[in-house]
């Protein structure tokens, strides 16, 4: 079982300094408190000061309660795939177009390259 400390914890002795002295550098501190016996670094010393000060703050409610927000309950595309899709339908591609498209990507032996035979005619027009 581990042994209990008999007297304050280091954290609450940096406190206690930091009431004392607010504007103490970390340095400073790890350099009183040695005198006194207790080991701590400045790393450390950072760290419980910073803390300290967030105490004091509010939780952010709203920022929680707007990002859960966001997530779509109805369970739909991700918004890239519908961002595709709209631009589709904008170019005004009609049924007969996408019909041969499909064949092709079909002949081709997927969309992959399709797209890759797509990149290269476009290097051949430039």
């Amino acid at each position: 079982m581990a042994k209990k400390s008999s007297g304050p914890s280091k954290s609450q002795e940096i406190r206690d300094f930091y009431e004392a002295n607010p504007t103490a550098k970390p340095k400073q501190v790890v350099e009183a408190l040695a005198a006194k016996g207790v080991v701590v670094t400045p790393a450390f010393v950072s760290t419980i000061k910073s803390t300290s000060a967030k105490k004091g703050a509010k939780p952010k409610r709203v920022a929680k309660v707007a990002k859960s927000a966001k997530v779509s309950v109805r369970g739909s595309r991700p918004a890239a795939a519908k961002a595709t899709v709209k631009k589709s339908a904008d170019v005004g591609l009609s049924l007969d177009t996408l019909i041969k498209t499909k064949g092709l990507v079909k002949e081709l032996g997927g969309i992959d390259n399709v797209i890759s035979a797509l990149h290269a005619l476009k290097r051949l027009g430039e």
